[in-house]
């Protein structure tokens, strides 16, 4: 019987040969058999919601300012308001006092400081001069409002400054109330 040696270098050179025709096969049927797919079901409650935002009009942030006005003059003002809701809505107005000068005791009286409403085509706008309901009895600007993702409802102020009223110094006060709208979506 005969040996013969092989050389180191043919026997590193079969090996390396093998090895790399293992890992191209590992590697092939690996990301074949790699795959696992995964199902997700997203799922979101919707819950009934809407929303209502300053979007213009002659305001300074969230102040409508009548500036300087002298008994007997009349000046409108425009509050325009932005509303999403993903059911039928109406929008109300309150107030938490008449116009008042809390230094001078003073106050307009309610029937000198009215609103009216418009905007999109649909739902039902106060068309006459209507007064701003009270904290507890608030007026309706908006009625049947149906679903919207972006109406415009304009609210037009309307101050009367009564022939009798006392006048205030504008740099130690001014007349002022709080006014509190209310974006009611679904039934009321």
């Amino acid at each position: 019987m005969k040996f013969r040696f092989v050389r180191l270098s043919h026997v590193m050179g079969a090996i390396l040969v093998l090895v790399a025709v293992i890992v191209f096969l590992l590697l092939v049927t690996s990301s074949a058999a790699g795959q696992y797919p995964l199902d997700v079901l997203p799922r979101v409650n919707v819950e009934s919601g809407g929303s209502i935002a300053i979007t213009g009009g002659t305001v300074n942030g969230n102040q409508i300012d009548f500036g300087n006005m002298g008994p007997g003059q009349t000046r409108e003002r425009t509050l325009n308001l932005g509303i999403t809701a993903n059911d039928d809505w109406h929008l109300t107005v309150g107030k938490n006092q008449d116009l008042r000068d809390a230094l001078l005791g003073a106050s307009i009286p309610s029937a000198n400081f009215t609103f009216k409403s418009n905007g999109d085509a649909g739902p039902t706008y106060v068309t006459s001069d209507t007064q701003f309901g009270s904290s507890g009895a608030p007026s309706s600007v908006v009625t049947n409002g149906s679903v919207t993702s972006g109406s415009s409802v304009n609210v037009v102020y309307k101050l009367v400054v009564p022939g009798d009223q006392p006048c205030n110094d504008p740099l130690m006060s001014y007349y002022s109330a709080l006014h509190t709208y209310t974006l009611v979506v679904g039934s009321p």
